[in-house]
């Protein structure tokens, strides 16, 4: 990029009065060199001038508290994705844990491996479970949602 364009994207800035001293100089010195850049640094300054005429937007005066509560809302919200989640693994380590009850107990009572069997036994049960799990996390969310 060029010293000219790099000065060029300077001019909004300097036309709204935003640069720093160091900045400002170099550009005004470029105005006086560049009758291009002059001419819009005049475009843009007349631009400024009649945005810094219209009226300010007043804000409504609980916005800062609308603003805190859906803050707040989102991080509860983010915390009980993570408790979910917890709970998730909790349940996930409880449904393996059955399993393993259940194969043992199997084993014990059948005195054989039965591989099949103890796959039907305990993979049924740990879906099941944790397809409840997330059932009532999606309802809990969607419950969330609605409220908020």
């Amino acid at each position: 990029m060029t010293p000219h364009e790099t000065l060029r994207q300077l001019l909004a800035l300097s036309a709204a009065g935003l640069l720093d001293a160091a900045d400002e100089r170099r550009v005004r010195q470029h105005v006086r060199e560049c009758a291009e850049c002059a001419a819009a640094l005049d475009d843009l300054a007349a631009v400024s001038a009649d945005l810094c005429r219209l009226p300010a937007p007043i804000a409504p005066a609980d916005l800062l508290a609308r603003t805190e509560l859906r803050v707040a809302a989102e991080l509860s919200a983010q915390a009980g994705l993570r408790h979910g989640a917890m709970l998730a693994v909790g349940a996930g380590l409880f449904a393996w844990m059955a399993a393993l009850a259940v194969w043992g107990l199997y084993r014990f009572l059948t005195g054989s491996a039965g591989w099949l069997a103890w796959l039907v036994l305990t993979t049924v049960p740990a879906y099941l479970a944790a397809g409840a799990v997330a059932v009532l996390f999606a309802s809990r969310r969607r419950l969330e949602r609605s409220v908020l």
